[in-house]
């Protein structure tokens, strides 16, 4: 029998823009954000996936490359599908994700409050997650599913004639809106067999508490991995800003407005690389090196930096994240999507793009899905230059959040 396509697409776009002003802006003090045990479970567990994905994404990527991902986008992404997995598939999904332990309402849950509660954090920082179910007016999809997504990932859901050669119009409209017309489409065409798509958008727009100013700007060398040098039109700012020693590395914290949603730069020493810093990317690490940031008087020189990523190997990468079963059309469980049986996950897609200038940044993130059925210190300030390959994060602070994470290798390419 034909081979009917269920197709889930996430995309998560994060747009972060800064003013330049050669003064500090004054921001009030950051938020706390209370979480219960099962909040905190489901947030340490997206970070520990995102550190494992983006550890597998980096082993088979060429050398030299800049990469980003966004933990939080895959987790979401995957989180959503999770609603319709069951049996072994279902236990597959959780334990790869980390949620063990936790039932549908309480990760369901967490998700929800994640989406209501970072929208709101800071008045000068505008961040929205939106999601949305489209599927094929002629294809039964399971309601429990659809209402899962709905009550706790605010999902408008709505039936749509594929057939109709407006049918992608009409998505990619939905996506251009909800990314601030940064991503205009997510899908070239429907195929005949696809059944349905499943899209999250985030959006993020802010501003550092200490800007940039523009006339700072120059053209500063920046030194590749093997030793060549180019010149990254540089960016420079005196603050004070929190920082940290660990072995083989320094990093520093650059707060956005408030302070709830920071960038942390890793800087490597002379000497190791960014995939020795990588090698020790991990929940635990990260928790012990994020409580020993202090205060320090910081001359800061960062590159501009502007790439996009497009990782095709999702599908390797998160069977040996545990996945496997989910993408086995002969043992996957997807009957809460569909009561009949027959769904695996056929392909799985991450792609990013992100832009840093004294402006601002502009970072997206698209995640797809795609199922088939098989049947139907000291008085003078601290000189941190960035001139060579660097790690950063992108998180909320108050809850540990981790949105992206990603490398800078070349800011001239």
């Amino acid at each position: 029998m034909k081979a009917l396509l269920l197709i889930l697409t996430l995309i998560s776009f994060s747009f972060l823009s800064f003013s330049c002003s050669k003064e500090k802006k004054e921001a009030t003090e950051m938020k706390t954000v209370t979480l219960t045990e099962k909040q905190k479970q489901l947030i340490t567990s997206s970070n520990a996936f995102g550190f494992q994905f983006f550890n597998k994404v980096v082993e088979i990527s060429e050398n030299n490359t800049n990469l980003m991902v966004s933990p939080l986008s895959v987790s979401m992404a995957l989180g959503m599908t999770r609603n319709g997995a069951a049996s072994s598939t279902l236990e597959a999904l959780t334990n790869t994700l980390g949620y063990s332990g936790m039932s549908d309402s309480e990760i369901n849950e967490s998700y929800k409050y994640i989406i209501e509660t970072f929208s709101t954090l800071d008045p000068k920082v505008k961040m929205q997650i939106a999601n949305s179910i489209w599927y094929r007016n002629t294809f039964s999809v399971e309601q429990a599913f659809l209402l899962s997504n709905q009550q706790y990932f605010d999902a408008s859901v709505a039936p749509l004639d594929f057939t109709s050669p407006s049918a992608i119009g009409i998505i990619n409209t939905w996506v251009n809106e909800k990314t601030n017309q940064l991503i205009p489409k997510i899908i070239e065409e429907i195929p005949a067999d696809a059944v349905m798509y499943l899209i999250n958008a985030v959006y993020f727009k802010g501003q550092w508490k200490y800007q940039f100013a523009k006339d700072k700007t120059q053209p500063k060398p920046f030194y590749l991995s093997d030793g060549t040098e180019v010149l990254a039109q540089s960016m420079a700012q005196h603050a004070l800003l929190k920082y940290y020693a660990g072995t083989g590395f320094e990093a520093i914290e650059l707060p956005y407005n408030q302070g709830n949603y920071s960038m942390a730069v890793i800087l490597p020493e002379q000497g190791k690389s960014v995939n020795d810093i990588i090698s020790m990317l991990s929940q635990e690490n990260w928790n012990s090196w994020s409580r020993q940031f202090a205060e320090k008087d910081i001359q800061l020189q960062l590159p501009k930096f502007r790439y996009e990523y497009d990782e095709e190997q999702m599908k390797q990468i998160l069977s040996d994240m545990g996945m496997a079963v989910a993408f086995d059309s002969d043992q996957a469980d997807f009957t809460r999507i569909n009561s009949n049986g027959g769904l695996y996950i056929s392909r799985v897609k991450h792609k990013t793009f992100i832009e840093t200038n004294e402006e601002g940044s502009e970072a997206a993130a698209v995640t797809s899905v795609e199922v088939g059925v098989t049947s139907v210190g000291p008085d003078q300030p601290y000189f941190f230059a960035v001139n060579r390959p660097f790690v950063y994060f992108i998180q909320e602070k108050s809850t540990g959040t981790i949105l992206f994470i990603g490398t800078v290798m070349n800011p001239d390419l």
